[in-house]
């Protein structure tokens, strides 16, 4: 795969995880600043409850996270792929490589309020009224029988597509596209038993 191919291909991109990858790969060392900044309770010298203050780092590379992506690809294949069998509720987190489709997923939200009239009888006949209070639409990858519902942020998107969960059911009607992804899958699972996972590269493939 050529650089302009990736870039083609590319969807979604974890600029802190790839960069921190490509260091621990290549052994290629940023310029690093560490700064440290006083919080507004600073005065505040109870040092058990609160330092009032915190260090920030930042790193500084010659080359693009999309370069880094490009030097690195072959390692990161060799990443082995979710395994349904042995990834279970309590165990710790495992980076892998999921086949399959990018969709939207949604949840919605209701309440169930009860209201009781009594009759002439004495007897109270339930009233029941659903209410909706919220929806909440998210990025989702279908893999066989697995699910995993992503954590995902606006910035690492490359096309545009974060914007696709708040179109959906208005201007966007449906959403399948075939990816490759590189999760980060945790040990918990939504109402609906998908898994919960932060995507840290996603790349569109052939079908």
């Amino acid at each position: 795969m050529t650089l302009i191919e990736l870039n083609d291909r590319l969807i979604y991109l974890d600029r802190e995880y790839i960069s921190s990858y490509f260091e621990a790969a290549t052994g290629a060392s940023p310029e690093t600043l560490i700064t440290r900044t006083e919080g507004l309770n600073a005065g505040i010298k109870v040092p058990l409850l609160n330092a009032g203050a915190s260090s920030a780092e930042s790193k500084s590379y010659s080359i693009s996270t999309l370069k880094m992506l490009f030097e690195v690809i072959q390692k990161l294949d060799q990443i082995k792929p979710f395994q349904q069998d042995s990834h279970q509720i309590g165990a710790r987190s495992s980076v892998c490589w999921v086949d399959g489709l990018l969709t939207i997923g949604s949840v919605k939200v209701k309440r169930r309020t009860h209201h009781f009239k009594f009759g002439s009888d004495g007897s109270p006949p339930p009233e029941s009224q659903e209410e909706f209070v919220a929806e909440e639409k998210f990025f989702l990858v279908k893999s066989g029988e697995s699910k995993f519902a992503l954590i995902t942020s606006p910035d690492y998107f490359t096309t545009g597509l974060d914007a696709f969960p708040e179109l959906q059911g208005s201007v966007v009607n449906q959403v399948n596209i075939p990816v490759r992804a590189l999760l980060r899958v945790f040990s918990a699972k939504s109402s609906f038993e998908e898994w919960v996972s932060s995507p840290l590269v996603i790349l569109e493939k052939d079908c």
